[in-house]
């Protein structure tokens, strides 16, 4: 995995998931609430990864992903390929804009981001990260252009009566 990031499978009694405070409500109720948290199947899904500095380390956020077959090259295609799917990422705020020493001077925010990708390049029948950002979340849309992301050219589309969603991609060269 990259330098700077440890990624760890999150487990529903990690007492720091109720710490989390990343400055969206939306995202930290979704993860302090465990409902990614299967207690059927006694796993997560999505994959929820706690994400540190380090073994060990301090606690920068969380993120949840899985491997879905999308539509492809843009939600408007009919064809589907699989992308690593990005459903939820929260940063603690005391991250936020930090750059992380140990990853070239990355944002820790943007550490997490190549250390998912890097997992998705492991998979040969891996396409690409996707996720899905509101339109109106004008620093996240900036955030995830620095790192490479581009938005679908098919546009906006409604998710969850709230404001509209953007599909955006990072495609891999293979």
């Amino acid at each position: 995995m990259t330098v700077g990031i440890h990624l760890d499978r999150a487990l529903p009694d990690d007492p720091d998931l109720d710490a989390l405070d990343c400055g969206v409500a939306e995202v930290d109720r979704y993860f302090r609430s465990r409902v990614w948290f299967d207690d059927r199947k006694g796993r997560a899904s999505p994959a929820t990864y706690q994400c540190r500095t380090g073994p060990g380390g301090l606690v920068v956020g969380y993120a949840a992903a899985a491997f879905r077959n999308q539509a492809h090259p843009t939600d408007d295609g009919f064809e589907r390929a699989r992308y690593l799917v990005l459903y939820a990422l929260g940063v603690h705020r005391q991250f936020q804009g930090v750059r992380n020493p140990a990853d070239r001077g990355r944002s820790h925010a943007a550490t997490i981001l190549v250390a998912l990708e890097e997992m998705g390049r492991q998979r040969s029948d891996c396409v690409g990260l996707s996720l899905w950002v509101r339109e109106d979340n004008a620093r996240a849309l900036a955030f995830y252009g620095r790192c490479g992301f581009v938005a679908d050219p098919a546009g906006p589309v409604a998710r969850d009566g709230g404001p509209r969603h953007l599909t955006l991609r990072l495609l891999f060269d293979r």
